[in-house]
C-alpha cells in the first residue's frame, strides 16, 4: 500500500528552541516524509534501508545523518525485524530544530559562517565520518539527562563537532532539486512517492502521467523544468541506486539484482549503472570488497 509523503511538524515547542527524542521500538516505521527541521539522527541499534531524497543506502549502528529541511527520507528495516519471534530492536536518538535556529540574534555572528554553511550543505543530507560518530554520539545520548541550559549548550557543542568534519559525505545527488519546499505541489508529492513504493516494477511513464492528470508530453515537460532532469534519469537513479545496496549485501548475483531493481534486460542495466556510478557493477562490487 502506498503512503503519502507526509509534511510533519517537529521540532520547536514554546519552551524549546529544538527537540531531542530517544525511539526505541521493534522496528522504525516505513512513512516517506518530510518536515521544516532538521533531523539529526543517530542509529544505535537498527539496520535496514535508508531512502533520502534520491539516495538508496544501507543503514546500521554507529550512523549518523543529518537530514535537511524538507528533504524527504524514509528508513526501513530489513525482513528479519518483523518476524513474529524476532527480539530485534531499532534504536535511535533524533534531534529536531529548525532552520533558522540561531538565525534570530547570532546571523551576524562571524564565527557563526560555519554553522550557515552546514546548514546550506544539509539540504541533500550529511552522513559524518566514524570519527565525528564517536565523538558525538555519546553528547547526543546524555542530551535528556542534563537541564535546558545544560541541553543547549550540548546541543551547540554538537553543532560545533559537526562542522569541523571535513570528511562528511552528502547523501542525495547533486542534481537532487528539494521541490518539497513549494507548498501545494501535490503533483510532484504524488510521483514521488509512488516511484518509492514501485521503482521495482514496470512503470510507464503514460501510468505516470495519469496519476497526476496530466497528458504525457504536458507531465514530461513539467518534471524536467521542475526536477532538472527527466522522469526516466529520475527512475534510473533511485534503482540503481538501490542495485548498490544490494550488491553491497552481496545476497543476489548481479543478474538477479538487475531484475529485482526493475530491469528486464542486463544490457541496459549495466550501461545505466556505468553511466550513473563511473563504473560497472562487478568493478562496483570489487570496489566495495577492497
Amino acid at each position: 500500500m502506498s503512503v503519502k509523503a507526509t509534511l510533519l511538524k517537529r521540532g520547536a515547542t514554546p519552551d524549546h528552541s529544538f527537540s531531542v527524542a530517544r525511539h526505541d521500538f521493534p522496528y522504525f516505521l516505513k512513512v516517506w516524509h518530510y518536515h521544516v527541521e532538521l533531523e539529526l539522527v543517530y542509529i544505535v541499534r537498527s539496520e535496514g534501508t535508508r531512502f533520502i531524497g534520491d539516495n538508496i543506502d544501507r543503514f546500521q549502528a554507529g550512523e549518523l545523518i543529518l537530514i535537511g529541511s524538507n528533504l524527504p527520507h524514509m528508513y526501513q528495516n530489513d525482513n528479519a525485524y518483523f518476524e513474529p519471534d524476532s527480539k530485534k530492536r531499532a534504536e535511535a536518538h533524533a534531534i529536531h530544530f529548525n532552520p533558522t535556529f540561531l538565525n534570530t540574534t547570532f546571523s551576524d555572528i562571524p564565527e557563526l559562517v560555519e554553522f550557515h554553511t552546514l546548514m546550506e550543505k544539509a539540504k541533500l543530507g550529511l552522513k559524518f565520518s566514524a570519527r565525528t560518530v564517536e565523538l558525538v554520539g555519546p553528547k547526543i545520548e546524555a542530551l535528556d539527562k542534563v537541564d535546558d541550559l545544560s541541553r543547549m549548550l550540548g546541543f551547540l557543542a554538537i553543532l560545533a563537532d559537526l562542522c569541523k568534519d571535513g570528511d562528511a559525505k552528502t547523501i542525495a545527488s547533486s542534481g537532487f532539486v528539494n521541490h518539497f519546499e513549494q507548498a501545494g505541489d501535490l503533483k510532484l508529492d504524488k510521483v514521488y512517492d509512488y516511484v518509492m513504493h514501485h521503482f521495482q516494477e514496470d512503470i510507464n511513464v503514460d501510468d505516470i502521467a495519469d496519476l497526476v492528470s496530466m497528458n504525457k508530453s504536458s507531465f514530461c515537460r513539467y518534471f524536467k523544468r521542475t526536477t532538472q532532469k527527466t522522469f526516466t534519469e529520475f527512475l534510473n537513479e533511485i534503482r540503481i541506486g538501490f542495485a548498490c545496496k544490494m550488491l553491497v549485501e552481496r545476497q543476489m548475483g548481479i543478474l538477479e539484482i538487475s531484475y529485482y531493481c526493475g530491469y528486464n534486460n542486463i544490457s541496459h542495466f549495466n550501461r545505466q549503472f556505468k553511466k550513473k556510478m563511473g563504473l560497472s557493477p562487478s568493478a562496483y562490487l570489487l570496489s566495495r570488497k577492497a
